[in-house]
């Protein structure tokens, strides 16, 4: 051992950091370690060969770590199984002192890693992580008693008046000290997971990011909300398996901000403030862990939410009769990713039209999102039902037609997604039932034949909802 370094050798547990550029665990593993060994663990290889296109998306992510470290003249280790069993079993065959890995912020997950830390202790070895999913740690921003926020707009106050403590994003020697495979590990080239080329993913959210910041960021505001424009960052795929960082964004748009146009500044401000919305939902995770099991407000954790199978499947096939909603729901099948705009209608629909609970889209979201975030996905959906912290009020209810002609107000992404009503004209494609039977024929989209009737009425919906949250108070 190195005398100015304390380990010999330590494992850098790659999760959820699926980068080299700016990983706090790898950065400080180099500098603390005479050797580190970049390791993965893969509970089941195989899952990977049924693509969804969050799998595809985080295939993609660890072919291109693997890609970067071999750049840098090592390679991406593998242990199969559960992690808590195939990390202290990596740390007795590699002989390590230590293991690194970023912190987790959900419950469970910390649960786990304490469990973790003290059987790694009984082998002599430490497990010590290192803050990076957020800019700033939970207990950083509190209010004036010292207790976590609740509301959005204070807490926003609170995290920027230290916004200038957010870390700056390091970067990494080009070579990395690595050690020999080890008995019951494999390189990642092993499983046939060929790699594209250096860079990959990691490259791709940095080409993003500059051309967001470039072409997009100036008008932000207001294109953010348009379904059938490319206003957003497209960021948050790689926000959530970690092939940027959180600090690597901040700091670029505040860069960006400083050099730009007065009038551009307005559209990087949203931007920033919804990488605080972020933060937001993980200190709520953080500090309030039933979240994940039911409502944050007590007084809703009882609603009576209804178990319709048929609504629930032609809600998640896109087939509602609702133009804007079937197009989200079809984006999110196709690609894996859904506008977020799209997003707060399908929640309101599925909650408060058909009064299916927040859980149940939480959970199909979350099996379909390329950018699925458990404090991101948790906290949009609490908040689309009313009954989150910092909820939206639960009697704003999202009319899906008006929402529709507001934000996409000449179909464009209606026709995107939905075909059959490519040929509709703009006055008729958020209610093709408005049109009469000869104008339907007309256009080859007969409403209950060629595309759904309506699952069920707006207003009379509207209604029942604001009688079943009224009960509940």
């Amino acid at each position: 051992m190195s005398a100015h370094r304390p380990y010999r050798r330590i494992l850098v547990w790659f999760r959820r950091a699926l980068r080299v550029d700016d990983n706090p665990a790898l950065w400080n593993a180099l500098h603390d370690g005479d050797e580190v060994v970049p390791l993965l663990c893969l509970s089941n290889a195989s899952l990977y060969q049924k693509l969804t296109e969050r799998r595809k998306f985080l295939r993609s992510a660890i072919r291109g770590l693997d890609a970067d470290l071999r750049d840098r003249g090592t390679a991406l280790h593998v242990r199969m199984g559960n992690p808590a069993v195939a990390i202290p079993a990596a740390v007795a065959a590699y002989q390590a002192d230590a293991v690194y890995a970023v912190a987790l912020h959900d419950a469970p997950g910390m649960h786990r890693d304490a469990r973790l830390k003290q059987e790694l202790a009984g082998m002599g070895a430490a497990l010590i992580l290192w803050p990076d999913r957020v800019m700033r740690e939970a207990n950083q921003v509190l209010n004036a008693a010292g207790s976590p926020y609740k509301v959005f707009t204070p807490y926003k106050r609170a995290w920027l008046h230290g916004a200038d403590d957010v870390p700056r994003p390091v970067s990494l020697p080009r070579q990395i000290r690595s050690a020999a495979i080890a008995d019951g590990s494999q390189l990642l080239a092993a499983l046939s997971w060929a790699s594209r080329g250096p860079g990959d993913e990691a490259v791709g959210a940095q080409r993003l990011l500059r051309a967001f910041l470039k072409n997009s960021a100036a008008h932000y505001s207001v294109r953010r909300d348009i379904p059938g424009v490319e206003g957003t960052s497209r960021l948050s795929p790689h926000l959530s398996v970690g092939t940027i960082s959180i600090r690597r964004v901040y700091w670029a748009a505040r860069e960006a901000a400083e050099h730009a146009a007065p009038s551009a500044r307005e559209g990087i401000s949203t931007f920033i403030s919804e990488l605080i919305w972020r933060e937001f939902y993980y200190q709520v995770l953080l500090h309030f862990p039933h979240v994940l099991e039911t409502a944050f407000r007590e007084e809703f954790r009882k609603l009576r939410w209804s178990e319709n199978a048929r609504h629930f499947a032609q809600w998640s096939e896109g087939m509602t009769g609702y133009p804007i909603v079937d197009a989200a729901m079809r984006q999110l099948l196709q690609e894996g990713w859904m506008h977020n705009r799209a997003r707060m209608i399908v929640a309101s629909f599925l909650t408060k039209d058909l009064h299916i609970s927040w859980q149940r889209g939480e959970q199909h979201f979350f099996r379909h999102l390329a950018d699925a975030d458990l404090a991101s996905n948790n906290g949009g959906w609490q908040w689309a039902a009313g009954t989150g912290t910092d909820a939206s009020p639960w009697f704003r209810i999202f009319n899906p037609v008006l929402q529709a002609k507001k934000f996409d107000p000449d179909g464009t992404y209606v026709r995107r997604y939905v075909p059959e009503l490519r040929a509709l004209p703009a006055s008729h494609i958020h209610e093709p039932w408005s049109m009469n039977r000869q104008e339907q024929e007309a256009h080859r989209c007969v409403v209950g034949k060629h595309y759904p009737r309506p699952l069920v009425d707006h207003h009379e919906q509207r209604a029942k909802t604001m009688m079943i949250y009224k009960q509940s108070l």
